[in-house]
């Protein structure tokens, strides 16, 4: 009977061998399945991790690009505002300008010289209109009463040496439609130049434009008599152009002052070569112009004192007339001005006296001459 137990025992230990078997094999399947599920929840979130990275990259490179847009237009916020600030103090300072432009001159300067001149114009020529010889019917007739050749104050080329004669034929005119003419016209654009820049500025400028006009009547009609003050008058209007030149930007009503004196040199030159070159007929007429006045016919006009005269009042009107803005190239300008000036000048003054002493040569030898052949004729 002791036998029997001992051989139960074996099935019983192979029972209890198989499921640890099974339990280890399912531990490690179990183990294996955990293992290979951790790598791919492991490869999962880096792959998360590197998408998250990226977006977070993205993000900032989108942050940042806004950022500089911003930045940008912030930058071209404010420059056009500075840009808009300056064109506001631009137009403030030519506001300002145009105001000390206008009141401070009108303030300061009053128009005594263009007044006067003009008075004693008119004084002149009423004193040489009632000293002149004629009688009333005589003057009737002959509307176009000729100065009288041994004034004074008229240019004469043969009388060069007498240099006030350059200056003073001014004061002279042929008529009275002529003296009214220079009178208007002096007076409407005199006027406001002086107001402007002064008495004293505008004097050198007519002055200037009548020594310009003997000076160049001297030079290419060198037999001409003249008188009148016309190349004062178109120095005022060449003025003008120089005025506009300096300060347009500070001038109101520039461009109508530039068109109303194209408007009148066109009309004046216009009615010149009309004059000069036509008659009331349409007949040619010749261009000879008299050394003396023909009785019965309008005193011949010198256009070259008229261009003279605007060439000095232009240069002049540079050197001398005011310049409320300076700007660089301007000195340039008037450099420039300064030598055409003074070279036309210089060059019309040394012809003067060649031509006179050439001229007075030659008077003293044809006297030598003729006297040598009277005696030579035995006349005495």
């Amino acid at each position: 009977m002791p036998a029997a137990p001992s051989s139960l025992s074996c099935p019983t230990t192979t029972h209890h061998t198989a499921p640890a078997t099974v339990k280890s094999s399912a531990l490690s399947s179990s183990s294996s399945s955990l293992s290979s599920s951790y790598d791919t929840d492991s490869s999962t979130t880096s792959s998360t991790c590197c998408t998250r990275h990226g977006e977070h990259i993205y993000m900032e490179k989108a942050q940042q690009q806004q950022q500089q847009q911003k930045s940008l237009q912030q930058q071209q916020h404010q420059q056009q505002q500075q840009q808009h600030n300056q064109q506001k103090s631009k137009y403030a300072c030519n506001a300002d300008a145009e105001v000390s432009y206008l009141k401070s001159d009108h303030r300061l300067h009053w128009p005594f010289f263009m007044l006067a001149i003009s008075i004693i114009e008119v004084a002149i020529f009423a004193y040489d209109s009632a000293t002149v010889p004629g009688t009333a019917a005589t003057r009737e007739l002959i509307p176009h009463m000729p100065i009288a050749s041994d004034s004074v104050f008229i240019y004469r080329p043969d009388r060069r040496l007498q240099v006030w004669r350059f200056l003073s034929y001014m004061f002279l005119h042929a008529n009275w439609f002529h003296l009214g003419f220079n009178v208007v016209i002096q007076l409407f654009y005199g006027i406001p130049l002086e107001v402007m820049h002064g008495s004293a500025r505008v004097a050198i400028i007519y002055c200037a434009g009548v020594f310009a006009g003997s000076l160049g009547t001297s030079v290419v009609d060198s037999e001409v008599y003249l008188v009148g003050a016309s190349g004062g008058v178109y120095a005022m209007l060449a003025a003008h152009l120089a005025n506009i030149t300096l300060n347009y930007r500070q001038m109101r009503y520039a461009v109508a002052q530039l068109l109303s004196v194209l408007i009148f040199v066109s009309c004046d030159l216009g009615y010149a070569l009309y004059s000069q070159y036509l008659d009331a007929e349409g007949v040619s007429k010749p261009t000879h112009i008299e050394h003396t006045w023909p009785n019965l016919d309008p005193p011949p006009v010198s256009y070259v004192a008229h261009m003279t005269g605007a060439l000095a009042g232009f240069t002049i009107g540079l050197l001398v007339l005011k310049n409320f803005e300076h700007r660089a190239y301007e000195n340039l300008i008037w450099w420039l001005a300064l030598g055409v000036y003074s070279a036309f000048t210089v060059f019309a003054i040394v012809f003067n006296l060649i031509n006179t002493m050439t001229g007075q040569l030659v008077e003293e030898r044809s006297e030598v001459v003729a006297q040598q052949l009277l005696y030579d004729l035995g006349v005495s």
